[in-house]
């Protein structure tokens, strides 16, 4: 069960592996295996699936909701007697964020294995293949997170982009930060079960995205800890935080190199080296970062606006429309126009 304290809500059987969450939200009940697995490629990532000693039939049950680009799925593959085998290619463009809520799994990932139990989470997705052998009961529950949203997280927090992202694929007990992510799912998904109309609004479920991710990325060791954890203000020098400020005030105005060097009050040399050494970009590149972030934000709400690329780009300080499309397609994987349309 999720473990978050005696503060929590009162207990449900969705969450102690008796009953599975998201009952209002039912997406497939079936006994046959194909199906299963065509659903489940669709709804979570391509992968293998195999069922080892199962009598009778699996009695499969996948119930699934999204706020905004993040869906929280509860599976039981209904298979009492045998094991479970899923096998998952190498997955570039997502995160699952597992929880057990009966039984026990083991996992094989980046050359570890570890079992995955009650009371803790793990994050799957690397460049490896990955393997996953259920015990007869399982029943688990995983949040489905596009890398991209927490590269512009990183971005966001950090003011450059660290380089890839890799979370250690060990379980996490739910305790400290974990205990707060997995505690605000269960909200979040009680909530919406009940019906109630809070997490519909784009806005609203937009900020509970943007707090789940930055709790994620407390509460399980990444590459970029140090980074994420640190103070912050950074321990950039006064002549670094002074431009950032100029730039976050001012990024939708012309701004030039030479206006931050006099902003900054240094040489050019040394500002280019500050943000080398303490942001690992240039000044320039920070500027395009913070615009870039500008406008997938004005992008990601625009559709209730009515905004366009076009206003967009101009909004945020592009006055080349065809260098930002290709500027924006490099950091976020799509077009501007395909992120316009899909929210």
């Amino acid at each position: 069960m999720f473990n978050v304290g005696t503060w929590s809500i009162p207990e449900t059987g969705a969450w102690t592996g008796s009953a599975l969450p998201l009952n209002a939200f039912s997406r497939l009940q079936s006994n046959n295996l194909d199906e299963v697995h065509a659903h489940m490629s669709a709804m979570l990532c391509d992968h293998d699936l195999q069922v080892e000693g199962g009598v009778p039939p699996i009695a499969f049950r996948h119930n699934q909701a999204m706020l905004r680009t993040l869906t929280f799925n509860a599976t039981d593959y209904g298979n009492p007697y045998g094991q479970v085998v899923v096998a998952i290619p190498p997955v570039e463009e997502l995160y699952l964020v597992q929880f057990s809520l009966a039984g026990r799994a083991q996992i094989s990932q980046d050359g570890e294995t570890f079992v995955l139990e009650q009371g803790q989470m793990c994050v799957l997705g690397s460049n490896a293949r990955t393997r996953q052998t259920f015990e007869a009961g399982y029943k688990h529950f995983t949040v489905k997170i596009p890398k991209s949203d927490l590269d512009s997280v990183l971005l966001q927090e950090l003011g450059f982009r660290p380089g890839d992202l890799h979370f250690s694929p060990r379980p996490v007990l739910l305790e400290g930060a974990a205990a707060s992510f997995a505690h605000m799912i269960r909200v979040v998904c009680d909530d919406m079960d009940m019906g109630l109309p809070g997490y519909s609004h784009p806005r609203t479920c937009g900020a509970i995205e943007d707090t789940l991710k930055r709790l994620l990325l407390v509460a399980v060791p990444h590459n970029h800890s140090d980074l994420f954890n640190g103070s912050v203000s950074g321990p950039a020098p006064f002549y670094v935080r002074r431009v950032e400020e100029f730039v976050r005030a001012h990024a939708e105005d012309p701004i030039s190199l030479a206006e931050m060097v006099e902003i900054s009050g240094v040489s050019a040399r040394s500002l280019h080296a500050g943000f080398r050494r303490f942001r690992d970009t240039t000044p320039m590149g920070y500027l395009k970062n913070y615009r870039l972030t500008m406008a997938r934000t004005m992008l990601q709400s625009g559709a209730e606006s009515c905004v366009s690329v076009t206003n967009v780009a101009l909004a945020c300080g592009f006055t080349h429309l065809s260098k930002f499309a290709r500027d924006y397609f490099e950091r976020y994987g799509e077009r501007p126009s395909e992120t316009l349309r899909s929210n």
